[in-house]
């Protein structure tokens, strides 16, 4: 998960809920985030456009409740597939998980001790955590190009333009 204010990353983390999946299993992921939706009240919630024959039952029946939740809060939602992140942060280099966690570290300093911990894993950790921060980053993206009259969703740098900030209120991911 990762929650913007304006383009400002402001807080990020893993969770991980751990076992089979079940209707408790559903219940306290949606509990998470409910919890971090009333901490950060964001206008906007981008998460992963799921791939239809990677995508387990329960992953697809998080998505559908997800969206239930910000159709009744009235939050917007948008999703990037990981291809579309992969293309925004690294058009030239070679795209795999590895390569879009090192952009996103590239563009928010703040996340390097996280990759330098990845690098060393054998089995990945915080990479769903950097796929948060890039979903993130493209929502505000978008949010930038709206405001600036833009059409375009695909920018030449990877960060968020540092104008507009006080336009937005927090967007969550």
């Amino acid at each position: 998960m990762a929650v913007f204010q304006g383009n400002q990353l402001k807080d990020w983390r893993v969770k991980i809920l751990k076992g089979r999946w079940s209707k408790e299993k559903l219940k306290k992921a949606l509990t998470i985030i409910s919890t971090w939706i009333e901490r950060y009240q964001p206008d906007l919630l981008v998460i992963k456009r799921l791939h239809p024959s990677r995508s387990s039952r329960g992953l697809t029946s998080l998505q559908t409740q997800i969206q239930r939740v910000c159709l009744r809060k009235k939050i917007n939602l948008t999703q990037y597939s990981i291809k579309h992140l992969e293309t925004l942060f690294c058009p030239e280099a070679r795209k795999n998980k590895r390569s879009l966690a090192e952009a996103v570290a590239a563009d928010y300093p703040e996340l390097y001790f996280e990759l330098n911990i990845e690098k060393l894993r054998k089995n990945s950790y915080h990479m769903r955590m950097f796929e948060a921060v890039a979903l993130g980053a493209a929502g505000v993206n978008e949010i930038d190009n709206q405001l600036n009259g833009r059409r375009d969703t695909l920018r030449s740098s990877s960060a968020p333009k540092q104008n507009d900030q006080n336009k937005r209120k927090n967007s969550g991911y």
